[in-house]
């Protein structure tokens, strides 16, 4: 039935119909119930109220309809009531009138017919829902009425039903719109692949979801993914309709704005020109001028045409029409803004600027990466004639993208949504760092986004490094509920940015969100926190480090282009350097382009390091000494410029980025040959957040002491990894060490070293040496580019043989990154892998490195002995039992570990004086 309502005598243009029903239903039967009227007679009065709507009597005829349906409402025919409120609602909805939709849809969600086990339920909620995706309450969000459609359309259809495909596309549609861009494209995918699964991939509705996560991919920044699915679904469409229909006409302008995005203007221009013969073809006069828009743009972003005035004022129009598509729109302000930079009309640049970022985030939404493009390119034209101004813009978008990133990430479950989503934010940081170098007040503010970015860290988690600062040094009570909530909220972060293991990753949240209630619990009650000492900035670097510190935190920052598949996906990147002292203002070195610092010999040297893993002793002096000029082509780049911010200073904390943390920087040597390691007290931070901490107990205090050493890797026939004699000799002599300073020592070795056994001694332990192999598997070393890094980085134990599942099982042998991150290691103050290779990862699109380290650092372990390269049986030994002499002996951490160095290199551990043995050791603290 196809209805129009007359309003204010003037017929509206709409004509409202009954929800679309994907699968036609028995009627009911119209047999007289006992006490209970027939349809017909429930829907003579319904009838007689839409002729009244009809007719221009809209309040009249409303009143006449609430009471007819009330009349049904109040019978048992509750699939009957449901469909007529669900018709009703939709139809006020389509003619305008809101208020009596929503009175509608209220009324019909408080029926008893709404209480029936009745598959008419699903419709009714599936069009409650799209009501309020466009006409928002605040009091009834649509995402619970998406979601008692979908349950519905489950239960009463299937899970692999068309009618749960399409509300579950709907529902992912309208998270999108909102901004919610993690969720819904978690949601498309899924759905896309029932589809696939259910329907077959010559389904019209599986194309119709192939095009529309195509559509979000494009929106992501992600033009190379999306151009995967629309160019398949412009063939599906051409066979299925023909060349000449306006789903094909859909399809290859999506293919073309693929092209567009990707740079590739000849191949966009020929699908614009079919797109153009086939609204001939067809007749469509309305989307003619559309298409020569789209072409006009194109050749005018291309270069093959004039951009004079005439055209401009073209462009012009095409952004204020309305009868533009909306991407359009946005694509021709940007164009123009662009233009006028060229001729140098910075107010008419400004102008198209903000239309660009108003069609954003009216179509978009205000946090939507194009919206976001939209400010950040206002930001940096505000940069050119104002930088207060420009300032204060960086810094907004700054916190409004942290948040919004932050969320996306949190609950994506999807890797490729979370490297879309720091790939955006790496354009910003870029930026903001180039702002920041042309204003030196910027820099403090640059300085806490790069404090922030690499571990997204949010308002709670500076709360929580705010609460460690305030309780009292006594409380350990309170400090182990901030060290658990800090452990549990990264390793749940970490869970859902890997996208494979969500239940776990729901599962940290619930018991973070306990843990909160008890600590804020314990906080009111033992200290006088207020909202105001809580809104108060986390203290700064400079205010933490004490005098004779420095901090040096190195930050890359990428420009990447719209394809970032390619062999080289960027446009520039940038080192910087961040140097921190007490009382000063930071400093920003500008240090170039990072490919070029660790280019060439001294990479080609670090690979070779790499690659060889044995327990014999090795000859490599000729390569170190081939690479002395290299690591002093590095000292030159990476410490030089900073040698006047350093003056003065002792210890100095280093926080590497990217590939930086496979640089040995205690091989580094200044022009006089001085060794970095000879010169200062080197502690490396795996994380900015990491500083807040070094100030705590830096000697080790007795406790329990877990060693692993001797370790039998054979499974049965499979020999499994090479077997490390050196190793059991290792821990017999660290044990010795330390069970005469009144450590509980346990030492598991041969077949004793597995997952279980492990976990339960390191979980209560103060100190817990691991000796044996680890390896650290790149997707350009042999690795899998499909799996997760955390899945490639691993300790082997007993009776690992020569499997690597890449899975969650105890019994595997094989401790993978991955299960470390689920430990609690908060007790444990060192641990120590005497292993090949911990030190490693990859790098992550904002900072920091995912591997071994940043496992540990996640499980809560304060801090980690690593090797960045296979080191010899022999000299592990004997450097691995010099340490413990030293912190047995009451040195810090830190100390033992450069003593030992230096005894190393003055000759005094013989096996150990390769600098290819003393050299790999590296300690991070968490």
């Amino acid at each position: 039935m196809r209805r129009t309502l007359v309003v204010s005598a003037a017929l509206l243009a709409i004509a409202a119909a009954s929800p679309a029903q994907t699968q036609e239903r028995p009627a009911e039967a119209l047999a007289v119930q006992a006490g209970a009227e027939s349809e017909a007679q429930l829907s003579a009065p319904i009838e007689a109220a839409y002729h009244l709507l009809e007719s221009g009597k809209i309040d009249e005829g409303f009143s006449a309809l609430l009471e007819a349906l009330n009349a049904a409402a109040r019978t048992d025919r509750h699939a009957f009531t449901i469909r007529q409120y669900t018709q009703a609602a939709s139809l006020f909805h389509e003619n305008g009138l809101n208020d009596q939709a929503a009175q509608l849809f209220k009324e019909g969600s408080q029926t008893r017919a709404a209480q029936a086990d009745i598959a008419e339920l699903a419709d009714f909620y599936l069009a409650y829902a799209q009501f309020r995706t466009v006409v928002v309450d605040p009091e009834q969000h649509f995402v619970p009425l998406f979601t008692m459609a979908t349950n519905l359309y489950d239960r009463h259809y299937g899970r692999e039903s068309r009618e749960l495909i399409n509300a579950t596309d709907l529902m992912a549609a309208a998270l999108g719109n909102i901004g919610q861009l993690g969720t819904a494209i978690n949601l498309m995918q899924g759905n896309y692949d029932v589809a696939l699964k259910a329907l077959g991939p010559d389904d019209t509705i599986t194309w119709r979801l192939a095009n529309n996560l195509a559509d979000v991919l494009r929106g992501l920044g992600a033009p190379a993914r999306a151009l995967e699915f629309d160019r398949v679904v412009l063939e599906k469409r051409i066979a299925h309709y023909g060349r000449d229909h306006f789903n094909t006409l859909v399809s290859a302008n999506n293919n073309a704005q693929d092209h567009l995005d990707l740079g590739d203007y000849a191949e966009a221009r020929l699908l614009l020109e079919m797109c153009r013969e086939i609204v001939a073809a067809t007749g469509d006069t309305a989307n003619a001028p559309v298409m020569d828009a789209w072409l006009e743009y194109t050749d005018l972003l291309a270069g093959k045409k004039a951009f004079d005035d005439a055209a401009a004022e073209r462009m012009n129009a095409v952004v204020t029409d309305a009868e533009y598509p909306a991407i359009l729109s946005l694509k021709a302000a940007n164009l123009l803004a662009e233009h006028f930079r060229r001729t140098g009309d910075q107010a008419r640049r400004m102008e198209h600027l903000e239309q660009a970022y108003g069609i954003a985030g009216s179509n978009m939404s205000t946090t939507h990466p194009l919206t976001f493009a939209g400010r950040i390119a206002i930001a940096n034209a505000k940069a050119e004639t104002d930088t207060k101004a420009a300032a204060a813009e960086f810094a907004d978008i700054d916190a409004e993208m942290l948040r919004w990133v932050y969320l996306q990430v949190f609950y994506a479950g999807n890797r490729d949504l979370v490297e879309t989503m720091r790939a955006m934010a790496d354009d910003m940081l870029h930026d903001y760092a180039a702002l920041a170098e042309r204003d030196p007040s910027v820099v403090a503010a640059f300085a806490d986004a790069a404090r922030r970015w690499p571990s997204l860290s949010s308002v709670d988690n500076d709360n929580v490094l705010k609460l460690a600062r305030l309780i009292d040094a006594d409380d350990t009570e309170t400090a182990e509920m901030l060290a658990q909530i800090t452990r549990l909220s990264r390793a749940s972060r970490e869970v859902f940015a890997v996208g494979t293991e969500m239940e776990m990753g729901y599962a940290l949240v619930e018991q973070t969100r306990a843990l909160e209630e008890r600590l804020h619990e314990r906080v009111t009650q033992r200290y006088n926190v207020t909202r105001e000492t809580m809104a108060e900035p986390l203290p700064a670097a400079g205010e933490v480090l004490q005098n004779g510190q420095a901090l040096v935190q190195y930050f890359v920052t990428r420009k990447w282009k719209a394809n970032r598949d390619l062999a080289e996906p960027l446009d520039a990147t940038t080192l910087y350097a961040i140097v921190s002292r007490n009382g000063r203002e930071p400093a920003l070195h500008n240090l170039g382009d990072p490919r070029a610092a660790t280019a060439g010999d001294e990479a080609k040297q670090m690979a070779s390091l790499r690659t060889t893993r044995s327990a014999a002793e090795r000859g490599a002096s000729p390569i170190v000494a081939a690479a002395d000029a290299s690591f002093a082509d590095l000292h030159a780049t990476l410490v030089e410029p900073l040698e006047t911010d350093l003056a003065g200073a002792e210890t100095v904390f280093v926080i590497p980025d990217g590939q930086l943390f496979a640089v040995p920087f205690s091989l580094l040597k200044d022009h006089q040959g001085r060794l970095l390691e000879e010169r200062f007290t080197l502690r490396f931070l795996t994380r900015p957040e990491a500083l807040h901490g070094v100030g705590a107990e830096q000697t080790s205090v007795p406790g329990a002491v877990v060693l692993a050493g001797g370790i039998d890797y054979r499974n049965g026939d499979e020999k499994g990894a090479e077997p490390l004699p050196g190793t059991l000799k290792e821990v017999n002599a660290i044990g010795a060490i330390l069970g005469g300073k009144s450590f509980a020592v346990e030492k598991l070795t041969g077949a004793e070293v597995g997952e279980a056994v492990l976990r339960g001694k390191m979980e209560g332990a103060r100190i817990a040496h691991l000796a044996t192999h680890g390896a650290y598997r790149s997707a350009g070393a042999g690795g899998s580019s499909d799996v997760d890094t955390l899945w490639q980085s691993d300790i082997i134990l007993s009776r690992s043989g020569d499997r690597h599942a890449m899975r969650r099982d105890e019994a595997d042998g094989r401790l993978y990154a991955f299960e470390l991150m689920g430990w609690d290691l908060t007790k444990l103050d060192l641990l120590v892998l005497s292993a090949c290779e911990t030190g490693r990862g990859e790098e992550t699109f904002v900072g920091g490195l995912r591997g071994l380290p940043t496992a540990i650092g996640i499980a809560g372990a304060k801090r980690s002995l690593l090797t960045l390269w296979p080191v010899d049986d022999q000299g592990t030994a004997e450097f691995m039992v010099r340490f413990y002499e030293h912190l047995a002996g009451g040195m810090t951490y830190a100390d033992a570990l450069r003593q030992t160095r230096r005894d190393a290199i003055g000759g005094r551990l013989p096996a150990a004086q390769n600098p290819l043995v003393w050299a790999a050791f590296v300690m991070f603290e968490n």
